[in-house]
Formats: structure tokens, sequence, C-alpha cells
């Protein structure tokens, strides 16, 4: 199945689709840098999200990173080895920065690719 750019399905649940804020915000997004994006983002989350001006995808993935910690959490309450546990921990929240990181990434990437899709 192919995507066109300029066509989002609906799915509010994946959050590394473009949201119809991000199409509509194209140009602005594609005049950002994705290295800087990224590099903020893994330094500080809410700073990528201030660059780039959104935030509802990037809130999706950490809500699904406290899910799955919460659910860790539950599973894991009963342990009495909590080093085993603290290593799958430290994995998910590796799990979830990479997403994060590769969200902001994309979301210019995309943008810059649509841009030059509208330019040809």
């Amino acid at each position: 199945m192919t995507t066109d750019f300029n066509q989002t399905p609906d799915s509010p649940w994946n959050p590394f689709l473009p949201t119809k804020t991000d199409i509509t915000r194209t140009e602005e997004l594609a005049e950002k840098s994705p290295i800087v994006a990224g590099v903020l983002t893994f330094f500080l989350v809410p700073a990528g999200m201030i660059y780039l001006n959104r935030g509802v995808n990037n809130l999706k993935i950490l809500g699904y990173v406290f899910v799955a910690a919460f659910i860790l959490g539950i599973v894991s309450y009963e342990e009495k080895d909590t080093g085993k546990m603290e290593g799958v921990s430290n994995l998910l929240g590796l799990c979830g920065q990479v997403a994060l990181i590769t969200e902001n990434v994309k979301a210019v990437t995309l943008a810059r690719k649509r841009l030059g899709s509208k330019q040809s």
C-alpha cells in the first residue's frame, strides 16, 4: 500500500503519520533543520516540541511509553529481584527516546519531500 504525501490516512493512534496540521504547515516545517530537531529532542523533549511547534505525535509516543511502563510496573510488582526489571525499564525508556527523535526528524524530512513534490 503506497501513501500519497498529500493524503493522510485517518489513524489517530499512529504517531508516525503526519497530522493534518503538519500538512498545512509544510512550508514552515520544511524550513526547520532535522539535525537541530533531533538534537533538541535528545536533550530535552519539550525543546524539540517548541522548536517544531508541534506536539500531538510526541505526546502520543510519550503516552504509549507511560502505558507500557505502567503495565511493566504492574507485571513486575511482585518481583523480588528488581535488577532484571531495571534493565527492561531502561530499554523501554531508550526505545521511547529513539521513537521521539525519529518522529521529529521524520516530520521535517516528510515536509521537505511534500514541498519538493509540490514544486515539481
